[in-house]
């Protein structure tokens, strides 16, 4: 269950730490896209428990980094739903959550991105 959530924000989006990433190189890539994008630890933790009612951009495109980093989203916000299951490849709950978010679709790249993220951790 913690690595089902730690992939759904990192098919994050964030995703999705309170608990520690099963991969070191996951954790990486949530800590420099946060940085990169000004998120706070706090915004991001309420993001992974469902609490932020109202999520910056910054979060947003975190979660479009982090997926482009994990190679699950492109530049363009086109997700790879394929690779997203390759990070966890023996999980079913997490296959079938990307198969029903795999469509979601935003305004932009790292809408899309939040909107996808959010879909999946809505399945956990």
């Amino acid at each position: 269950m913690k690595s089902f959530i730690t992939i759904a924000f990192v098919l994050v989006s964030s995703v999705v730490v309170m608990c520690e990433p099963p991969n070191p190189q996951i954790r990486q890539y949530i800590d420099e896209c946060n940085k990169e994008h000004n998120v706070s630890p706090k915004d991001f933790q309420e993001f992974n428990e469902g609490k932020l009612s109202s999520p910056s951009e910054d979060l947003k495109c975190s979660m479009h980094c982090f997926l482009i980093k994990q190679g699950s989203m492109d530049e363009a916000g086109t997700f790879k739903p394929d690779v997203a299951k390759t990070s966890m490849p023996n999980d079913d709950k997490f296959a079938a959550a990307v198969d029903a978010c795999k469509d979601k679709t935003g305004s932009s790249a790292c809408e899309t991105a939040f909107e996808i993220a959010q879909c999946i951790m809505s399945h956990k």
